[in-house]
């Protein structure tokens, strides 16, 4: 919001009566709190710890990982 936009959104608030600002007043209370709850559960989420070895054994790949290198590279054109 531009600091143009600022004050005419101010010169319209004091136009209003006093319950109709402090409706205002509450309902712009009430996104911020949901604002900050939700920084919160997003920083906690991202600053969750990983637990070491929690796929273990959900994923197989073979023992020789190297084996199909050539037909890798004939699909992509490589060879």
């Amino acid at each position: 919001m531009s600091a143009m936009e600022l004050r005419n959104f101010e010169s319209q608030l004091e136009l209003l009566s006093f319950t109709e600002q402090l409706a205002i007043m509450e309902f712009l209370a009430k996104i911020m709190q949901r604002n900050q709850k939700m920084q919160e559960e997003t920083t906690k989420i991202l600053h969750k710890k990983r637990q070491f070895g929690s796929a273990k054994g959900k994923f197989l790949y073979p023992m020789d990982f190297d084996e199909d290198n050539e037909e890798i590279a004939k699909l992509f054109g490589a060879v």
